[in-house]
């Protein structure tokens, strides 16, 4: 498929992620456990994540996945908001900004793999895991096998996917649960042929 035309789309909304991320940052730095910040930058990592598999851009798509699960251990409070932390998303920031350079004058995100920042990364979720930090820059992850729909008449649980949810959104639950309200697991699915389908 070709995406081509879609170039100009991508880098204006990368680029407003990129400064929406440096202020969530920033007020990280001073504030690190806001939720409200903490949730914004995963949103981010993961709309930016999305943006780049579609167009192609490997290198962009795996470093701000591993941006986005760092930030879903964060948000599962299994990692804690340190300095150095937030010293790595600076430089996971800045390399966002290269690659996103990149891309305007060569409609190309290069071939930096930015294998220091993934390793940074890799260490935060073995922390989050109780495992060792690896010694060497992981290479690149495999993209998980996502299901496909189930067809009519097979096990119907096999649709959906497991969601872990954080302490707050459990209580949020709990809350609604107990007031008599009912809660509700959708999954939606959406046809291969989309255009700009976003994960």
């Amino acid at each position: 498929m070709d995406v081509s035309q879609y170039l100009e789309i991508f880098i204006d909304e990368t680029s407003e992620h990129i400064q929406s991320l440096s202020d969530c940052i920033m007020t990280l730095e001073k504030e690190p456990d806001n939720k409200d910040t903490i949730n914004e930058i995963f949103r981010a990592a993961h709309s930016l994540k999305g943006m780049a598999g579609t167009m192609g851009f490997k290198r962009m798509q795996h470093l701000t996945h591993d941006m986005e699960d760092v930030f879903q251990e964060v948000r599962s409070d299994k990692v804690k908001v340190t300095s150095d932390m937030i010293d790595l998303l600076f430089r996971c920031l800045d390399a966002i900004e290269a690659y996103l350079d990149t891309i305007k004058e060569t409609s190309d995100e290069g071939t930096e793999d930015n294998e220091s920042l993934i390793q940074g990364l890799n260490a935060f979720l073995a922390k989050a895991e109780g495992k060792e930090a690896p010694a060497e820059a992981a290479a690149p992850a495999a993209e998980p096998v996502k299901e496909e729909p189930a067809e009519a008449g097979s096990d119907d649980k096999k649709k959906y996917v497991h969601i872990e949810f954080t302490d707050n959104e459990k209580e949020a639950i709990k809350t609604a649960e107990e007031a008599g309200g009912k809660v509700y697991g959708v999954t939606v699915y959406i046809q291969k042929e989309c255009l700009l389908i976003s994960e």
